[in-house]
């Protein structure tokens, strides 16, 4: 009786030593399970910047700048002189100069490689800024009010809304003519021939047939391929193709037709889309596209670039991927980063 009362009572402690053995072990499991990330976990990448040679910068959504030198095998964090963490978008100039579009705080350069920011905002109305772009020595900066344009790096802003309303600006890009196009937030597309200063909403009649139509007006991402095709990325439609600078559109091919465009981009034969549910390849000119995510273990990508040799970096909402042959396999290259305990991010 006494040896059973005995045993009994050490059955609370050994119960104990099982749920801290327990909880250590669930501790470390999701380290071994996710090799590479930060002390804390995840980071959520809005954008992706190639430099010289192996040079890689990720902006991130409250983890701030990331700057690599190895081609994404390590990263080493890049705030110095950044008050807004929150970074949209990271720009390279052809010069090297640095540039990064954030949050609340508008506008950032750099001219030591990522060492020290400084902002350089003057002239600016509202300081969020989603996408920056660099064409013929002038700096373009879209905005939460519109476009604006700097012509001394950023020292000072002029606006560029003539036509525009002060629309939330996703997308800007230039084609071999000169025409710029913006995507908005709501209001489909802009276009501004080059030396005139008024944007015209591109607006298709209502006699044309509703499949020539942009079925969208939330375009958040736009690119202009050798033969001068406008391609746009619509939130919930797909990508839409025109030949004749928005005049008539058409859906460009088979396999993502209702996806959640983030990211496009054309490097020879190889056409890229990024979409809430991961990447996308065609190599019919968009005809037709395949996924291609073989080893993404997170399919929310919120932005990609596209190197040399095949290789493509993919920024997710959980770190960065790379692959070297055109996405047929991909590998986490995340060491160095992590902020946060769960995926953060802007809601797409």
């Amino acid at each position: 009786m006494n040896g059973s009362y005995a045993a009994l009572k050490t059955l609370p402690a050994l119960f104990a030593l099982l749920v801290v053995l327990t909880g250590a072990l669930a501790q470390t499991s999701p380290r071994e399970e996710l090799p590479g990330l930060g002390p804390d976990g995840f980071v959520s990448v809005q954008s992706l910047a190639l430099g010289d040679g192996q040079t890689i910068y990720a902006g991130s959504f409250g983890g701030g700048i990331f700057k690599s030198d190895d081609g994404g095998r390590s990263w080493q964090v890049a705030n110095e002189g950044l008050s807004d963490l929150f970074v949209y978008v990271v720009m390279v100039a052809p010069d090297q100069t640095l540039y990064a579009g954030t949050l609340k705080g508008g506008v950032f350069r750099s001219r030591n490689s990522g060492k020290s920011w400084m902002a350089a905002n003057a002239g600016l109305d509202r300081l969020e800024t989603h996408v920056l772009m660099h064409h013929q020595g002038t700096l373009y900066a879209g905005t939460g009010s519109g476009v604006f344009r700097s012509k001394d790096q950023g020292d000072t802003w002029q606006s560029e809304n003539e036509g525009l309303s002060n629309l939330l600006i996703r997308a800007l890009v230039v084609d071999a003519k000169g025409m710029m196009y913006a995507g908005t937030t709501g209001m489909g597309i802009y276009r501004k021939p080059q030396g005139t200063s008024k944007w015209l909403r591109i607006t298709q009649s209502q006699l044309s047939h509703p499949r020539d139509r942009l079925p969208e007006n939330f375009v958040r991402a736009l690119v202009v391929n050798e033969s001068g095709e406008l391609f746009a990325g619509t939130a919930d439609n797909g990508v839409y193709v025109s030949g004749d600078r928005g005049e008539t559109w058409r859906m460009a091919g088979r396999g993502v037709e209702n996806a959640s465009i983030r990211a496009l981009a054309i490097r020879g034969p190889s056409w890229f889309v990024g979409t809430g549910q991961g990447m996308y390849r065609s190599v019919d000119r968009g005809k037709n596209w395949t996924p291609i995510n073989h080893g993404l273990t997170e399919t929310s990508i919120q932005t990609f670039v596209v190197g040399k040799e095949g290789t493509v970096y993919a920024g997710t909402s959980a770190g960065i991927f790379k692959t070297e042959d055109d996405g047929a396999h991909w590998m986490p290259v995340n060491q160095g980063m992590g902020t946060s305990r769960k995926p953060l991010g802007p809601v797409h």
